[in-house]
């Protein structure tokens, strides 16, 4: 009995603390559940649609019409009708995944009963899309020879352009890398300051003749340098693995200083929680709430075209997206400014701000240690 009395004693204590504590048990029980079923069950495995598609059409028949006319309907594609010179841009800046050719005489040639070949040329760096847009423009193909009374009457011929070979591996490595990154930084950053808080390790530099400016500079840097140390491991499995960086030792070198920014601003970000955050577990709770949904609404599992339309808005503010879109468009299209200066620009804005605020808490955090 005197056993069983201490076993209620403890149990007791233990739930009146987690009463007492509320956040936690709200978190745990309501907000991670209903955060999980939302973004796994909306987003992962979802259908892909609204695939921009351009068109370069030499023949405006009414053939060729109507087999235009059945490729946009639905939500799969958007065709977006250019000249050959803008869909190759568009191609390569990623304006659009494919290029449909309708070559001249289509109209002609299938009413005469002959076969006309359409050409796609595709960009295969996200295999999801490739897939999801290919299917439905062969699809829509069968189905529009077999109302012709043939089989085969329209043949497409697919022209991979960029990402060439690209398999799911190659697709999830990049996400991984820079998902390493991220989670190293919350660690490097917040995690240790309310550890040297809560051993006193603070306390004892304030009393050292170093600055407080040095003191900052120092545990970012060095927060940094681990991070990037993890996410340098990270891609070299993943090359062992098979993945190929296409852009090769420059890629490697321009992978290395997108670590180096995005650490910065997570860093910053983790640093400024932990200066109002006092106890480690409710750090570890906000962190895992924010830090989670960044990683997977990011595109580093999924392309975010499978995403619903509510959910698309809340990726694109998520500065975790530009990081992942622009590892994986080093890694698996080469260096392409016109698409890596956005993603670049984003992430530089979002290293700078974040490591102002977490400077500017982490300072006032020094001035507070007594």
């Amino acid at each position: 009995m005197r056993f069983l009395r201490e076993v209620y004693v403890v149990f007791w204590k233990e739930m009146l603390v987690w009463v007492n504590n509320p956040m936690l048990p709200v978190v745990r029980a309501l907000v991670f559940p209903m955060m999980w079923i939302v973004i796994f069950g909306s987003a992962f495995g979802g259908e892909v649609n609204h695939i921009p598609v351009a068109v370069v059409s030499e023949d405006t028949g009414e053939l060729a019409l109507s087999y235009l006319s059945m490729l946009s309907t639905g939500r799969t594609l958007e065709l977006r009708y250019t000249s050959p010179t803008e869909a190759e841009r568009l191609l390569k800046t990623r304006g659009v995944y494919g290029v449909l050719y309708i070559p001249p005489g289509f109209t002609d040639e299938l009413r005469s009963g002959g076969r006309v070949r359409v050409s796609l040329s595709t960009d295969e760096s996200t295999p999801q899309i490739a897939e999801a847009m290919s299917a439905h423009i062969l699809r829509v193909s069968r189905t529009f020879s077999a109302a012709l009374g043939t089989g085969d009457a329209v043949e497409v011929v697919r022209n991979p352009v960029y990402g060439r070979g690209v398999k799911y591996l190659d697709y999830l490595a990049p996400g991984v890398v820079m998902m390493t990154i991220l989670f190293s930084s919350i660690f490097s950053g917040g995690l240790n300051l309310i550890l040297d808080r809560e051993f006193g390790t603070l306390k004892m530099l304030m009393v050292s003749p170093v600055s407080r400016d040095a003191i900052i500079l120092g545990k970012i840097f060095a927060g940094v340098a681990q991070s990037i140390a993890s996410g340098a491991v990270a891609l070299l499995v993943a090359m062992l693995m098979g993945v190929h960086l296409k852009s090769g030792a420059a890629g490697f070198g321009l992978v290395i200083l997108l670590m180096f920014i995005s650490g910065f601003g997570f860093i910053g970000m983790s640093t400024a929680f932990a200066t109002r955050i006092t106890q480690l577990e409710q750090l570890m709770v906000v962190m895992q709430v924010i830090i989670m949904p960044m990683w997977f609404l990011s595109g580093g599992l999924y392309p975010l075209e499978s995403m619903p339309d509510w959910m698309r808005p809340l990726a694109i503010v998520n500065p975790m997206t530009y990081a992942t879109d622009a590892a994986r468009e080093i890694m698996i299209r080469g260096i392409i400014w016109q698409t890596l200066a956005v993603d670049f620009a984003v992430i530089s804005a979002f290293a700078v701000t974040m490591f102002l605020i977490g400077s500017y808490s982490f300072k006032k955090t020094l001035g507070g240690v007594k």
